[in-house]
């Protein structure tokens, strides 16, 4: 199935005279694919893959044009008959925007094998995809994304955020021409300052030459400032009006589960982090429930009560030898964000024991194995200005379950939250 899915995507990129754009990196490849997309979709015919289809399969489906089949036998029968039929055929997009997910060595070399890219964006290398078969450690895993540079065409552009440690030591060693630069160092060529965020979204500044651009969306955490970035990146790469991309990014909405902020019962707000969650990208959401906390408090009054700080947060997976290490290693930063913890999972536990150690009160943190388990205990402790961040890995922990249950319209849950389909359902 994949070698034939295979054979007909090469088939119809031979055809396809548009520009592709691939972004990769351990964490926000979505988000930076979508803020990409929003920009550019303004002035060109642009085509990206939908959610999260950045495995194998869903490279090819993307450039085929046809859902997955799941498990269903005939449903194939027929999509791979629409495959070849689409592959026949040019696609007259402009601009073919891919997310490349690797999760195990040599699947860069798949993807980069049915698409080379024009313009390559890495966004971080973090400690994810660490399990058995999997990578063995960081190092690997820059080793295996870094492909993507490698694979570029001739003239093409790598971008890359150079405040990642990684990344900053992998682009001092590069050669080739067409790197372009972002981050809060002051070696990259678009520089990033002056981030402040609040529950109303995320404001920041970039430098570039001698221009001076102040970004803005309504979207939740400083760290998005490296989500927003590449896309003004590419406005300017395309020729794009920069002032364009600045306003249209003021309407960017994050996919679900990605740190989205959700209205709570009681007079409550969610920071829907439960698409998925690796060591630094909690750490990350962690500062933002600090910061969005301390902003909403220096609007209180004498005499009003602070809001409360909730932390919810799951097991981190595919973590291999060092999940102990390393959830352990997020349990350390809670007690400076959070006045509650709630983990759900065995491995989570380890965050509150960590927590409990850096001198959280022990009447603060609760431990729960699933995700209902945790909703039905803490939606009667609820109170009004409780800030709830919610973030977990997915197999397994499921969290966006806990936050169908603390929503205040759980009938948007399909419209707001990550894996509602029927396929997810029975699982």
């Amino acid at each position: 199935m994949l070698f034939i899915l295979k054979r007909l995507a090469i088939d119809r990129m031979k055809k396809f005279t548009g520009k592709v754009i691939a972004v990769t990196g351990s964490a926000g490849k979505t988000s930076t694919k979508d803020a990409i997309f929003t920009v550019l979709n303004t002035q060109f015919k642009v085509r990206r893959n939908e959610k999260s289809m950045n495995s194998e399969f869903g490279l090819l489906l993307t450039i085929l044009d046809i859902p997955s089949g799941y498990s269903s036998a005939l449903t194939w029968s027929w999509l791979l008959l629409k495959a070849a039929f689409n592959s026949l055929f040019k696609d007259h997009s402009e601009i073919l925007l891919l997310e490349y997910g690797v999760d195990k060595p040599k699947d860069m070399d798949f993807l980069t094998s049915v698409a080379r890219p024009d313009i390559a964006i890495m966004t971080n290398i973090y400690p994810v995809h660490l399990d058995e078969n999997q990578f063995k450690n960081v190092e690997e895993i820059l080793q295996e994304k870094s492909k993507i540079a490698h694979a570029l065409k001739e003239g093409g552009k790598l971008i890359l955020n150079i405040d990642n440690p990684l990344l900053y030591d992998f682009v001092k060693n590069w050669e080739k021409k067409g790197v372009v630069t972002f981050g809060k160092n002051e070696e990259a060529d678009y520089l990033l300052s002056s981030a402040k965020t609040s529950l109303g979204g995320v404001s920041f500044m970039i430098t570039h030459h001698d221009i001076k651009m102040q970004v803005s969306a309504p979207i939740v955490g400083n760290y998005q400032c490296y989500v927003l970035t590449p896309a003004i990146i590419c406005a300017d790469l395309f020729g794009v009006p920069l002032q364009n991309a600045l306003n249209t990014l003021t309407k960017f909405r994050l996919p679900p589960g990605r740190m989205n902020v959700i209205d709570g019962i009681n007079g409550s707000t969610i920071l829907d982090g439960s698409y998925n969650a690796s060591p630094e990208v909690v750490k990350e959401a962690l500062k933002v429930l600090r910061d969005v906390a301390k902003e909403a408090d220096s609007g209180l009054k004498k005499g009003e009560t602070p809001h409360r700080r909730i932390a919810v947060l799951g097991n981190m997976n595919e973590l291999g030898d060092d999940a102990r290490t390393l959830h352990e290693m997020v349990g350390a930063e809670v007690k400076e964000s959070a006045d509650v913890l709630i983990t759900v999972g065995g491995n989570a536990k380890l965050i509150g024991e960590i927590a409990l150690g850096k001198g959280m009160d022990e009447n603060s943190v609760f431990y729960f194995a699933t995700a209902l388990e945790a909703a039905d205990f803490f939606k009667k402790k609820i109170q009004e200005g409780d800030i709830i961040l919610v973030k977990g890995s997915q197999n397994n922990v499921r969290l966006e379950k806990f936050v169908k249950e603390i929503m205040v319209s759980p009938e948007d849950a399909k419209k707001l939250l990550v894996r509602q389909e029927k396929v997810w359902e029975k699982l």
